[in-house]
């Protein structure tokens, strides 16, 4: 896959994912983290997405138990959206929010 196709495509998994985590999840452990995509990375082979979460509400480990246990909900929901042969698998990664920290 050419450079260009790569961070095309990450790029609208960051913005499909962050439509489906804001409007189509349910879950209330997920919709209670306030979750926001901040990027991905698509692996050499694309087999893989690692996508990058900033969450307001719980720690880290409940976010990212929250998230694997929509991961399979929401990588059929980016099936939908996506017209690739094969949907890379997600893996999830939580990091602060940008802004949460007091500076003094």
């Amino acid at each position: 896959m050419p450079p260009y196709g790569r961070l095309r495509l990450e790029s609208t998994i960051v913005r499909a994912v962050a439509e489906i985590l804001e409007f189509e999840v349910k879950d209330p452990a997920v919709r209670a983290l306030l979750p926001t995509v901040v990027g991905a990375r698509l692996s050499p082979g694309g087999e893989e997405a690692t996508v990058a979460v900033a969450v307001e509400g719980g720690d880290e480990a409940q976010a990212l138990a929250a998230l694997r246990h929509d991961k399979g909900f929401i990588r059929a929901q980016l099936a939908r959206r996506l017209s690739l042969r094969r949907v890379p698998e997600l893996r999830f990664i939580v990091v602060r929010p940008l802004g949460g920290e007091s500076g003094g």
